[in-house]
């Protein structure tokens, strides 16, 4: 992209003085001169020769642009000052984007990335209390600090709306790899059959939704909102929960 744009400003330069010097008053004076030339009539050597007669020749595109860049030469050179001084000013703000765009890109692949890993529910039946279990691990480079976060378990229909829970206590620094935390969540009320019903229809569901606030290496605050659901045909019976539609978004 840097190469392409030197390239393209380049040529507008060379067109805006391309377009100076051809529409340049001199210039167009000079194409339109004439160079006078001679010719003799050829006649046999006992006879004298004739006069000559002179034409005019118009005068070549490049003798009239030699003949311009000498009689304005002072002008020139102040021009090919003012394009150097354009040139180094260009060159100067895409080093400064180009770096400024490096330096972004590394943040980005270096940064950590807070986020469930895995999450499953166990005791999905009439009369118990289920709890969801979602561990929560560092994807980045770098460390998570001040990671805390809120979780909720509900039963809820589609329509329903989405409160948010409580924030829990206490920070933690999240490392790289295979350091994180577990978030532990269980149903506030024992299911009923009607509630079951549902779940194993799909018209409701069973949701774990929350969010995981922290700070980054480079002191950026971020967020990771996540949203899982069981219910329906597909998971009803097993321990599985599936991301929803909705609701999953990190900053």
């Amino acid at each position: 992209m840097l190469r392409l744009r030197a390239w393209v400003f380049f040529a507008i330069l060379l067109l805006i003085g391309a377009l100076l010097v051809s529409t340049a008053p001199s210039f167009q004076a000079c194409l339109g001169e004439g160079a006078p030339q001679a010719t003799t009539t050829n006649t046999p050597k006992s006879e004298p020769q004739n006069h000559g007669t002179s034409y005019f020749v118009a005068m070549s595109p490049r003798g009239c642009l030699g003949r311009f860049f000498t009689e304005n030469r002072e002008d020139i050179i102040a021009a090919f000052a003012l394009i150097l001084a354009l040139s180094t000013i260009f060159l100067w703000l895409a080093t400064r984007d180009l770096v400024a765009g490096t330096a972004d890109f590394s943040k980005t692949q270096l940064r950590a990335y807070l986020g469930p890993s895995e999450t499953f529910i166990t005791g999905v039946e009439a009369g118990a209390r289920p709890m969801v279990e979602c561990a929560v691990r560092n994807f980045g480079q770098t460390p998570a600090h001040r990671a805390s976060y809120w979780a909720e378990t509900k039963v809820l229909d589609s329509g329903d709306r989405f409160e948010p829970g409580r924030p829990e206590d206490g920070e933690r620094t999240v490392n790289p790899g295979r350091d994180g935390f577990t978030i532990k969540s269980r149903l506030a009320e024992p299911l009923t059959e009607e509630e079951m019903s549902k779940i194993k229809l799909g018209t409701a569901a069973i949701y774990f939704y929350g969010a995981i606030a922290y700070r980054d290496a480079f002191g950026r605050s971020r967020k990771t909102q996540f949203r899982y659901q069981h219910g329906g045909a597909r998971v009803f019976g097993t321990e599985d929960m599936v991301l929803s539609p909705k609701g999953n978004r990190a900053t």
